[in-house]
């Protein structure tokens, strides 16, 4: 064998040697364990002091992995005291250890030897203080003879054993839980026999009465308390629950309803009827204004359309502005803008008046970017004079963006009601109900119904109505010109409805269609390329005429004529409106999102009867649980 093949059996040795070292252990700890339950006898002997000497016996039989202790919880708070506490097997006394947490008693026991694969029995002997309860019309005993947490263990048999003092006969006694075998009533020892495996989760509560008077002692502390607890839940509890559920489903029912109901009565419009299936002209209504009658609402958009109206009337104009980066390397595109030759000139409305002033065209031209992070503080005010100059028509009694705030503001209302409530439910509710919680679901439902219909409550008057039905026409005039008119003889259309389809939210379909007809390149508009010019008086150049589409790019298209004669000047066209549908839509999207942005840190914008102690399960002592590890 060479060096080589040496050095490699002795390193797949090592590694094998260390794999059985951290493997085995590991698998030994994975090791499932598992046990039956077979047995858990409780005997319990009342004392003539009312304490109560409680045995125990456990058969359990380990059926995998080995196992070295045990343990028993018992819950405190029905007992005063826990005291000669004693595990044996077999008579032979084990190791114990108790610790108190939380409430809860500890008792944990060592095995003399490990279990493993065979049958043992443990039993526990200790004696509760406390326990016992002192009515006039009989002193009980109330005790969980099997307790629920075993570790998901069942128990397959369980006896429960009862054991009066002298001159003590049961008068009552019964078993919750599970279905048992109850002798002994009319005796001073009263046997109950589990006629059905208890499984883990579930318990066996035995509750034996017998007279008062015969062992001495008084009520424990904590009777008073759970008594009036148990009184008030089989007394008052069932009413709160009643009431509290049919004033949630009246808010769950009322509420929605009511939202329904203002809508129907008070959210829609007046019937006019259709004016027409189309109108070839707009109303006499600037279009921001018949955009937010449409919608509803004064937004960006209807800022643009107001602001190429205004370019289409001359007030101002818009120039493509190239801006280089990286040395040139990078060329991105800003507007302009800058005073046309009737600023100042034409009357203006109010809203107008207002966005001339907010883009400040009085101290020159203004680039675009200029805005950014800016202007957003003049959109309440411009949005403000929209809905006003709606109302000043006639076309609401009350702002659109008011009759919102109203309802948008109850529902808020109703929003910090569910909080309160909900808290006030956690706080208070809770402890009088059990549907403590059906109130704030129900007014959240509320709250969100009052917020679905706050966008659809402002109401227009009957000429609003009919303004937004002719409105309406003409969008779909707009929106289907190609089956109404011929493009090509109508190019004019395209500048003059523009801002109209702007406000209807059809301006990219538009720039399609106009592009595709070479409509001429509207005169407030002005892209960043070469225009023709042709040779003035005293040999000054001016522009040649008003310029289409294909003769923007004149000195392309003219080398396109030269180079491959008609062919060359349709493509030199293609290439001429892409640039123009482009440089349009490009801005109209830069003016929406410059002149809405807003820096971070202001704030973007961005739902036999019983004595007492009840007469049902779940309020017995020595509740808790136990296991084996």
């Amino acid at each position: 064998m060479s060096a080589y093949q040496l050095r490699a059996a002795l390193l797949v040795i090592l590694i094998g040697l260390l794999g059985s070292t951290v493997l085995f252990p590991t698998a030994a700890r994975a090791e499932t364990k598992s046990l039956v339950w077979l047995r858990l006898d409780t005997e319990i002997e009342v004392q003539p002091n009312g304490d109560l000497k409680i045995t125990e016996t456990n058969v359990i039989d380990f059926t995998s992995g080995t196992f070295s202790w045990g343990f028993r919880d018992l819950d405190l708070s029905r007992l005063i005291e826990v005291r000669d506490i004693r595990v044996t097997e077999s008579g032979r006394p084990l190791e114990t250890e108790v610790t108190t947490d939380d409430n809860t008693l500890r008792i944990k026991y060592y095995f003399l030897t490990p279990a493993r694969d065979e049958q043992r029995t443990f039993v526990l002997n200790y004696t509760v203080v406390g326990a016992t309860r002192y009515y006039d019309e009989g002193d009980q005993v109330f005790w969980a003879a099997v307790y629920s947490e075993r570790a998901g263990f069942p128990v397959q048999n369980a006896r429960a054993v009862v054991r009066l003092p002298a001159g003590a006969t049961a008068t009552n006694a019964e078993v919750y839980g599970v279905r048992a075998d109850v002798k002994g009533l009319g005796e001073s020892v009263i046997i109950a026999e589990a006629l059905e495996p208890i499984p883990s989760g579930s318990e066996m509560e035995v509750r034996v009465q017998f007279p008062h008077g015969i062992i001495t002692g008084e009520p424990p502390p904590w009777q008073q308390a759970y008594d009036e607890r148990r009184r008030f839940e089989e007394t008052q509890k069932p009413f709160y629950n009643f009431f509290t559920l049919l004033l949630s489903l009246l808010i769950l029912f009322g509420g929605p309803s009511l939202a329904l109901v203002l809508y129907y009565t008070r959210g829609r419009d007046p019937n006019v009827g259709l004016v027409a299936e189309y109108l070839t002209e707009p109303p006499d209504v600037p279009p921001g204004v018949l955009g937010t009658l449409i919608d509803e609402k004064a937004d960006i958009q209807d800022v643009v359309a107001t602001l190429v109206d205004l370019a289409r009337r001359g007030v101002l104009v818009m120039k493509e502005s190239p801006v280089a980066w990286l040395g040139g390397a990078l060329t991105t595109t800003d507007w302009v803008f800058a005073p046309g030759e009737n600023f100042g000139k034409v009357a203006l409305r109010p809203f107008e008046k207002k966005l001339v002033d907010a883009l400040q065209l009085d101290q020159g031209e203004r680039a675009l970017s200029s805005f950014r992070n800016r202007f957003y503080t003049k959109l309440p005010e411009l949005q403000e004079a929209l809905y006003q100059t709606m109302v000043n028509e006639g076309y609401y009694d009350r702002a659109p963006n008011t009759t919102r705030a109203v309802y948008t503001s109850l529902a808020g209302v109703l929003a910090v009601a569910t909080v309160v409530t909900f808290c006030f439910s956690i706080a208070v509710l809770n402890q009088l109900t059990d549907l403590a919680i059906c109130p704030p679901f129900a007014l959240a439902i509320t709250a969100v119904a009052f917020a679905a219909i706050a966008q659809a409550m402002p109401v227009r008057t009957r000429k609003g109505a009919d303004m937004r039905m002719r409105a309406e026409a003409f969008k779909r005039y707009l929106q289907n010109i190609e089956k109404y008119t011929d493009l090509k003889e109508a190019k004019d259309l395209f500048d003059k409805f523009l801002p109209y389809a702007i406000a209807f939210g059809l301006e990219h379909s538009w720039t399609k269609k106009f592009a595709a007809a070479d409509a001429p390149i509207p005169p407030w508009y002005m892209p960043a390329m070469p225009r023709p010019y042709a040779a003035g008086r005293g040999g000054q150049f001016a522009p040649a005429s008003r310029p289409t589409v294909g003769e923007t790019l004149g000195d392309i298209s003219g080398q396109a004529r030269a180079d491959r004669g008609i062919e060359g000047i349709e493509q030199a066209m293609g290439r001429s409106i892409s640039s123009i549908e482009r440089g349009l839509a490009s801005m109209f999207e830069s003016m929406s999102t410059t002149l809405s942005s807003q820096p971070v840190s202001s704030g973007g914008r961005s739902g036999g009867g019983w004595s007492g102690g009840g007469s049902f399960g779940g309020g017995s002592s020595g509740r808790g649980g136990g296991g084996f590890g």
